[in-house]
């Protein structure tokens, strides 16, 4: 399916429905303030939207999140993932999972638009918050190498990024636009993200991957 070509209020709807059952961990509510549907994702979501009236939001500590985008067929998603600290080999668990998070994103772009050579991207996250476990295996660092390589192995241009440093972030996207805002957070709410992204890679640790997944 192609959006070169305008689409009628049915078939929007119908593709509004698709995107929006393959929704992971994601929360929707109004913003009245903003006059849009906000959609906001956590460690482990993928959202992708054609609506004008999305905006998708997250906040990153050590995690990434991916903002993908096809600026002609006016569609986007993001991505929000945190790499286990498997350190096995250049294969690592750390990798794979790396790899999932991005392959959903952009299978889930593709198989709307079909058209890998017009996605651009934008990268957030990857900071060195103060957690020792996280601190000690240089999470944020490894994320951010991860998908900038990742990205440029796929041949989608990087258009800006805002990664590392020692402060979370709270981002917002505009998926039809490919706009992007990043707002940096302070100490106050540094302990809530550390102790979710902790959490996630505990979790991650104790989880048997099931399946190859094809890197490249």
């Amino acid at each position: 399916m192609s959006l070169d070509r305008p689409r009628s209020s049915a078939a929007q709807s119908a593709l509004r429905r698709r995107l929006e059952r393959q929704d992971v961990a994601a929360n929707r509510y109004h913003d009245r303030r903003l006059g849009a549907e906000v959609v906001n994702i956590v460690v482990g979501g993928c959202v992708v939207s054609d609506d004008p009236n999305v905006v998708i939001t997250t906040t990153l500590g050590s995690c990434v999140a991916a903002c993908l985008y096809d600026p002609v067929a006016e569609i986007g998603g993001m991505n929000h993932f945190l790499l286990p600290d498997a350190g096995l080999d250049t294969l690592s668990l750390s990798s794979r999972y790396g790899a999932t998070a991005m392959e959903q994103l952009i299978n889930r772009l593709l198989r709307v638009t079909g058209r890998r050579d017009r996605l651009r991207a934008k990268v957030f996250g990857g900071a060195n918050v103060n957690l020792t476990t996280l601190r000690s295996a240089n999470i944020g660092q490894r994320n951010v190498g991860f998908v900038m390589d990742y990205l440029a192995t796929e041949g989608i241009p990087t258009v800006s990024w805002d990664v590392g440093g020692a402060s979370p972030r709270a981002v917002r996207f505009f998926p039809t636009s490919g706009r992007s805002q990043r707002r940096l957070i302070g100490d106050e709410t540094l302990h809530d993200i550390t102790r979710s992204e902790s959490s996630y890679m505990e979790h991650l640790r104790k989880s048997r991957i099931e399946g190859d997944v094809e890197l490249f």
